[in-house]
């Protein structure tokens, strides 16, 4: 094992995992991702969203990779996390994944954690901003969301993203 997979085997504090971010380990912590043990995988994605913004482009190139362990894991913490690292990266009008899109409208409407509602708004909105059908689309599902039973943070995120 590993002394990296070692480390992410166990509890880390925000401290480690700052730490680990601004090492060289980028690559290797892109690996542990994958790995069977929920404690690692989940672990390798917290310490990812840790990266300096220098390596957004780092992340960008792996856009497809993530967006598949995204959709594919079963667990929330991991795939918020995963989608914390996809919001850093930039969506193109000629490079959206469809399976993405329906993904992210499916999760803001779903009964995933608050994060992963979130997150799924703000994904959504990015890769629909280029085409107006899909915006109209995208400010239906906001208006289907009633207010008056959304926690604060997503009542917060609705009104925002409808404001754009």
């Amino acid at each position: 094992m590993s002394e990296l997979k070692s480390i992410l085997s166990g509890r880390i504090s925000g401290g480690d995992a700052r730490a680990l971010a601004v090492g060289d380990f980028k690559e290797e912590l892109f690996q542990l991702l994958f790995d069977p043990d929920k404690r690692t995988s989940d672990n390798a994605a917290w310490v990812l969203t840790h990266l300096p913004k220098t390596a957004d482009a780092w992340l960008a190139e792996r856009q497809n990779i993530l967006i598949d362990e995204a959709m594919r894991t079963t667990s929330t913490t991991k795939r918020r996390l995963i989608m914390n690292l996809l919001e850093r990266t930039p969506f193109e009008a000629d490079n959206i994944r469809t399976d993405f899109l329906d993904f992210c409208f499916n999760a803001m409407l779903s009964d995933e954690p608050i994060g992963v509602k979130s997150l799924a708004i703000k994904l959504t909105y990015a890769q629909s901003i280029f085409y107006p059908e899909l915006i109209e689309e995208f400010n239906t599902a906001l208006r289907m969301m009633e207010p008056e039973v959304l926690p604060a943070a997503l009542k917060h995120i609705r009104g925002k993203m409808l404001e754009k």
